[in-house]
């Protein structure tokens, strides 16, 4: 039942892939910014530090904001990947089984649904399939 091809497009349904991928990244984002403004003003702005200390922290912050510039795109392009790839396990599959339960309705019980084995839905379209078997069996 489980069909083994890759995926060829990522983005199936891109509505609704956005909105899953931005419920994963905007609060990581949300997260990671609430973080560095804490961490980095809070220490210069808000906590009285002698002028001694002040001076050895600040080129190490420096320091920090480059690492922070140069890695949070690296970071957020990584985390963007990885949220498509897992929305295509959520999303991929329903295109090719609304055309498989098309076939059904036009009255072929003989129509299997098929996903990929990382697929989301497999336990799902299993429980259709044994539906659409019991009917099969039944005509």
């Amino acid at each position: 039942m489980n069909d083994i091809r890759k995926r060829r497009k990522y983005l199936v349904d891109r509505p609704v892939q956005f909105r899953f991928m931005g419920l994963v990244v905007l609060p990581l984002l949300v997260l990671s910014a609430s973080l560095y403004y804490l961490i980095y003003y809070s220490v210069f702005s808000e906590i009285l530090i002698p002028e001694a200390i002040v001076a050895m922290l600040l080129p190490a912050m420096k320091k920090v904001n480059i690492v922070v510039v140069i890695a949070a795109p690296i970071l957020l392009f990584l985390i963007l990947r990885a949220a498509l790839i897992f929305s295509n396990r959520i999303v991929g599959p329903i295109p090719r089984i609304e055309r498989e339960l098309d076939r059904v309705i036009g009255g072929d019980y003989s129509v299997r649904l098929k996903v990929r084995n990382k697929d989301e839905l497999t336990r799902f379209v299993n429980k259709i399939n044994l539906v659409l078997e019991k009917l099969d069996r039944n005509r």
